[in-house]
């Protein structure tokens, strides 16, 4: 698998995160600040040549960067990426499942396809389980290993619950629902992680103007949004397992 070395990788002991869907919008700006704040970050990508890009400019920058194919919708992609990883580094301190869609973004409920819904729960749901088990015995070695989920005001049942402005306005069926089940596994695998060395939080990062959401006019930069995943990431001690974080500190499911 093509990678892109800037180090010593077995001999260097700084933190690594994974972090998937990393050449663009939110992802890349969450490695950025990651790689920034002097952590080994891996660009996982689903396009190889882009992500190759992305973490040669990081190493330009100063930073410590790789890449990984790694398609979050295909299982072989998933066991290759991790598989790799084990042999490259052989340690795993931070992940963060960022990949994401939105097929119905543009539809009312009534118009969502079947499709729309495999889709959006390929990548949004399944993706996020199947990356997360991939990689969690070498998250269970670290001393610290932290899950951070990528998800949505919109997935939250006490927000959306509410019926006010804006989310009211943001009917989407499939995208919607497939956060909320994001949450739901989120707090599985914190069930799960109960006691270990490794925890898992969900995120949601305000309106954010991204090609998921068709570059709409959001209320905070992509930067800005990306903030609260690094947070999250690597604020000590670390959040409690479990929660769910937004721009102005914890949420309710």
């Amino acid at each position: 698998m093509p990678i892109v070395d800037s180090a010593d990788r077995k001999g260097d002991f700084a933190r690594v995160a994974l972090i998937t869907g990393a050449t663009a919008g939110m992802g890349l700006e969450i490695a950025r600040q990651l790689a920034a704040k002097g952590l080994k970050v891996v660009i996982g990508a689903r396009d190889a040549a882009r992500g190759r890009r992305v973490a040669e400019e990081f190493c330009a920058e100063g930073g410590d960067a790789l890449s990984a194919p790694l398609d979050v919708a295909d299982p072989a992609s998933i066991a290759q990426a991790a598989a790799w990883l084990s042999g490259e580094i052989g340690r795993l301190d931070v992940l963060v499942n960022n990949a994401g869609i939105a097929r119905d973004r543009d539809k009312r409920p009534q118009e969502t396809t079947l499709q729309d819904f495999r889709e959006t729960y390929e990548t949004n749901v399944f993706g996020v389980a199947m990356v997360t088990n991939a990689f969690l015995p070498m998250l269970s070695k670290s001393e610290d290993g932290r899950i951070v989920n990528q998800s949505a005001a919109l997935g939250s049942h006490s927000m959306t619950a509410r019926m006010e402005p804006p989310l009211v306005s943001l009917n989407w069926l499939a995208y919607n629902s497939s956060k909320a089940a994001l949450n739901s596994l989120t707090l599985e695998y914190a069930k799960l992680l109960r006691g270990s060395s490794v925890s898992i939080v969900a995120t949601s990062p305000g309106q954010v103007a991204t090609a998921l959401n068709g570059y709409r006019k959001g209320g905070v930069t992509p930067a800005e949004g990306a903030g609260v995943a690094v947070r999250l990431a690597t604020m000590d001690p670390p959040p409690p397992n479990g929660s769910f974080w937004g721009p102005g500190g914890r949420m309710a499911w």
